[in-house]
């Protein structure tokens, strides 16, 4: 298995490095250029495309730069302005994996950048949460890489991390699947810290600390419960010290949400987070993740499973990630560092 696994790394790493020298042999935007000798940016990568219009107009927060509003690169549109005192670079990246991996890489190999902040909406995994809510996970997984094993009765892989028997979701319970059980395997994780094409397996990546420690600041924010006339079932609220998961697959099935969230802990579910996390700290920068739960993945009919609170809960989360830009100092001030950490200019 671990000879398959190999081929198929190799074969992504060949098409990646394709990707990277079409990208690199075409000409930069002059505006690049230019913007690669100024102070960095915040990159903040929405999991949705803007579809060129300008970013968090609703609020008015984002102000476009004057001389480079925007870069349109690899077919992305790159926002380029201020939220407040800080410099920010906008950009959605679409759904998927490889979509949010491809942006963030691109933003961070073009762009002079401090610091990512990661935002769109998710699913609901726990009960206890309620839609509308706001997430900012300490750690996210990504449970889209199996191992389909042979049979019921086949061993753990030695980097397997836990089974989903099909089996246990029988009516009437019991008797055999074909189906047998998939085994959730771990990353392979390359980083600048570690040895060059030695990678670390990992199931968990985690936001990194300042950025969660400035986060903390904005509990108990005031999310809106209502928009044009929408509101939600409840007051919404910000929540921390949760963990996520992603997957290369939108979950609407009940069942499944609960096994995420009985087996690994999880509060959301998304399709982009973890690859922007992965990818940021593969080239050492400092990132996090800011999820809107707009449904409860797998919701029935009438419960919370209406496409009319993704506007609020979209707003709220672009409420959420202005917040935390502003609680960021700017770079002429110093890095970017918790309140519990000593940082130097």
């Amino acid at each position: 298995m671990a000879g398959k696994q190999m081929k198929l790394l190799l074969l992504v790493s060949v098409v990646i490095s394709s990707l990277a020298v079409n990208v690199l042999t075409a000409p930069l935007p002059r505006a690049i250029k230019e913007l690669s000798v100024r102070p960095p940016f915040l990159g903040l990568i929405s999991a949705h495309s803007y579809k060129q219009a300008t970013p968090f107009s609703d609020d008015g927060a984002f102000k476009p730069d004057p001389e480079h509003p925007y870069v349109d690169f690899s077919g992305r549109r790159f926002h380029i302005g201020t939220i407040g005192s800080n410099s920010v670079i906008i950009v959605g990246c679409g759904t998927g994996l490889v979509n949010a991996a491809a942006t963030t890489q691109l933003l961070l190999d073009f762009f002079p950048i401090r610091a990512v902040i990661h935002f769109g909406t998710a699913g609901g995994a726990d009960s206890s949460l309620s839609v509308g809510d706001v997430v900012i996970p300490m750690q996210f997984s990504q449970t889209g890489i199996w191992d389909w094993l042979k049979s019921e009765a086949a061993p753990q892989p030695d980097n397997g991390v836990a089974d989903l028997e099909f089996r246990r979701y029988h009516i009437p319970i019991g008797g055999y699947n074909l189906l047998g059980r998939v085994a959730y395997m771990k990353e392979y994780f390359f980083s600048q810290t570690g040895e060059p094409d030695v990678p670390v397996r990992k199931f968990w990546f985690e936001a990194s600390e300042d950025l969660l420690q400035i986060a903390s600041t904005l509990e108990g924010i005031e999310l809106d419960q209502c928009l044009n006339g929408v509101c939600l079932p409840k007051q919404p609220k910000l929540v921390l010290g949760v963990n996520g998961t992603t997957a290369n697959f939108f979950v609407e099935n009940a069942a499944y949400r609960d096994f995420l969230h009985s087996t690994f802990h999880v509060a959301s579910i998304d399709m982009e987070s973890a690859a922007v996390i992965m990818t940021s700290l593969s080239s050492g920068q400092q990132v996090i993740a800011i999820r809107g739960l707009a449904n409860s993945a797998g919701a029935e009919g009438g419960e919370d499973s209406s496409e009319s609170y993704d506007a609020i809960v979209a707003a709220n989360v672009e409420k959420t990630v202005v917040a935390l830009v502003n609680n960021i100092p700017s770079p002429r001030l110093g890095r970017i560092c918790g309140k519990n950490r000593k940082c130097s200019a």
